[in-house]
């Protein structure tokens, strides 16, 4: 007990920084929140303040999408659904030159993402996710890096969910690497993993892989901190081998979940 005492960050011990992030919680508009942060610089737009701890988890994610972009088919048809400035997708891009790719999020958000992905042959589409129903298009892989549980209405949130489903092609993986919590502290949108499983599950879609990343009391003390180069990597692996030694999900801020769609 000690020595978890000691990882967790000194703003958990303060209660009135955990005042302040419920009251944050209970007053603040996901979708307005999001639309203004598209101005925000560089990938401070819809990661953290501490550029190079972005680009560190970026290499992270880099990893866990790759398994699934490398199994595609040439040819099949990948959605990253709240694509924010368009950094997923041209990573996606990246991976595979025979893949089609659409990439949906607010119109602020699109606006920036068209911009960094031009030439790319990237499909930019301004729609919300609660809105965003694919017009009839199949996908095989639908991406949500932070999209779905940044949902605070829990009404869009599950519709998000929905469209998701009826989106996928039969055998379609839909890849989440979310922010699903409950406690305040954490949560974005009050949606955890069981939500999410009692949710999915019964639509005939089937949990086939359940994981995490970033590690929840390092990702507090670092995301937005001072620390720069190889002291705030040295911090960043330590922490992501806590996470591996006390629970790959439990402790994950974003929790990673991918269904396949049953035929």
């Amino acid at each position: 007990m000690n020595y978890i005492r000691k990882i967790i960050p000194k703003s958990l011990k303060q209660p009135l920084g955990a005042v302040r992030r419920m009251l944050v919680y209970q007053t603040y508009d996901s979708s307005e929140y999001w639309q203004r942060r598209a101005s925000n610089a560089g990938q401070a737009a819809v990661l953290w303040e501490n550029q190079e701890y972005n680009n560190l988890y970026r290499e992270d994610q880099r990893h866990i999408i790759e398994t699934w972009v490398g199994s595609l088919s040439p040819g099949a048809s990948v959605l990253d659904i709240g694509c924010g400035v368009g950094i997923v997708a041209g990573m996606l891009r990246s991976m595979r030159s025979d893949i089609a790719i659409d990439a949906v999020d607010f119109e602020e958000m699109v606006a920036v993402a068209r911009e960094a992905t031009r030439g790319q042959n990237i499909r930019c589409i301004a729609s919300s996710a609660e809105e965003y129903d694919g017009d009839g298009k199949l996908y095989d892989l639908i991406i949500s890096s932070a999209c779905y549980s940044m949902i605070r209405n829990i009404d869009h949130l599950r519709k998000a969910l929905d469209n998701a489903v009826c989106m996928l092609a039969p055998g379609g993986i839909l890849l989440m690497i979310d922010a699903f919590h409950r406690w305040n502290y954490l949560a974005r949108a009050k949606f955890g993993t069981r939500d999410v499983l009692a949710h999915l599950i019964p639509q005939g879609m089937e949990l086939v892989e359940k994981s995490g990343v970033l590690f929840w009391p390092y990702r507090e003390r670092l995301a937005n901190s001072d620390y720069r180069g190889a002291e705030l990597e040295a911090k960043f692996r330590n922490g992501e081998r806590l996470l591996r030694i006390l629970g790959q999900h439990f402790w994950a801020d974003y929790k990673i979940l991918a269904f396949r769609k049953q035929s």
